[in-house]
């Protein structure tokens, strides 16, 4: 429905894609910045985020980091690449997930207290 820059609010209703770097920190702020008040963030490397203003729900890609982490991520989902869950399945229970965060339970990192300092904004322009 809409693409946005860097920070910009959403505006508009549906998917709305934003222009941010891949480093966690900036994108989310960027993000938060822009309205988002829940966040569901991918990690294959089991990235140890936390966003302080805006809840965030860390799903797993593979079973192997989840099980190595799994103090600090909310969600595997690499039982789809185990076959033991369809994405449709998988999917299912990402949103029981986004709905009891939204409702305040809160998540692993809020737990952990993960995301005290993990506002970065992106420097746009020229920087010495």
């Amino acid at each position: 429905m809409d693409v946005l820059r860097y920070a910009e609010a959403v505006r508009e209703r549906g998917f709305v894609f934003m222009d941010t770097p891949g480093y966690d920190p900036v994108g989310a702020t960027g993000q938060v910045a822009g309205g988002a008040n829940l966040m569901c963030f991918t990690t294959g490397r089991g990235s140890v985020f936390g966003c302080k203003p805006a809840p965030s729900l860390k799903l797993a890609t593979n079973t192997a980091m989840f099980s190595h982490m799994e103090e600090d991520m909310d969600i595997n989902c690499g039982t789809v690449l185990d076959g033991t869950e369809s994405v449709q399945e998988c999917g299912a229970r990402i949103f029981g997930h986004m709905l009891a965060t939204a409702s305040g339970e809160p998540t692993k990192s809020e737990r952990l207290g993960f995301g005290d300092a993990e506002f970065a904004p992106w420097v746009l322009g020229a920087t010495m």
